[in-house]
């Protein structure tokens, strides 16, 4: 069922892209045949083409390049032939050489004014109790819009998670920031914990998740309080330190 909901839900997804930015579709194609890569799917691109165009971030951080960086350049070049003030910029991480230099080569070289492609291998990440992995190397600048998609966050210890967006509230001073997120429900599961499960509500028939969080610091020791824990009579415990 939840493949079913899926195909149904990129299908649809497709045609909203093709009718709100029709550059982005072909683009699509052109590049997952040059690349080789399979792309993001359809679903993960809406939302994040639907949020970009109605937030208009200034800068936007892609955390995986791939064919979801063509995607975004197009609306961004659709956005900004609508809007002449409008100059958002993309920064697009990739934490591997080899496919560092194939997102290189692949990009056209008319959107080299509204992206950078940066190889930025992965490191260790801790957010609160939380550990997880981002790319190093990030530029820095003020983000108002992440899309996570990478980089890997498996390890010989087991699972972590994607730690991008809260490296991103280090760079940044935008006090919130927007994004998606293409699957990694690990990294969800992080932001939900931290924010509540309202900020980034995901089911797996989508497979994605959209999400607005404020700016914050979990590794700052000053806000260290009594009360980061909440219980139900139940004896239930949740992390409530920065809902």
């Amino acid at each position: 069922m939840r493949k079913v909901i899926q195909k149904a839900m990129n299908r649809l997804a497709k045609r909203a892209i093709a009718w709100r930015v029709p550059d982005a579709v072909a683009e699509v194609s052109r590049y997952s045949k040059q690349s080789g890569t399979t792309g993001t799917q359809w679903i993960t691109l809406w939302m994040a083409i639907d949020s970009i165009m109605k937030h208009k971030p200034e800068w936007i951080l892609e955390a995986g390049t791939g064919a979801s960086t063509v995607a975004l350049a197009a609306t961004l070049k659709q956005m900004r032939r609508n809007d002449p003030h409008y100059r958002g910029k993309i920064i697009s991480m990739e934490s591997l050489p080899e496919w560092h230099e194939v997102a290189v080569r692949s990009l056209p070289s008319k959107y080299d004014d509204v992206v950078e492609i940066v190889l930025g291998p992965r490191e260790k990440f801790e957010a609160a109790m939380f550990r997880g992995y981002c790319h190093s190397n990030i530029p820095a600048h003020d983000y108002s819009f992440v899309l996570i998609d990478g980089p890997a966050f498996q390890d010989e210890k087991g699972i972590g998670f994607c730690a991008d967006i809260f490296k991103v509230m280090e760079l940044s001073t935008c006090p919130v920031i927007h994004g998606v997120s293409d699957g990694r429900a690990s990294t969800v599961f992080v932001i939900q914990q931290l924010f509540g499960a309202h900020v980034a509500p995901y089911w797996h028939g989508l497979y994605a998740t959209r999400f607005s969080i404020p700016k914050i610091d979990p590794r700052d020791a000053s806000l260290k309080t009594p009360k980061d824990f909440k219980t139900t009579l139940t004896g239930k415990l949740r992390f409530a330190k920065f809902h």
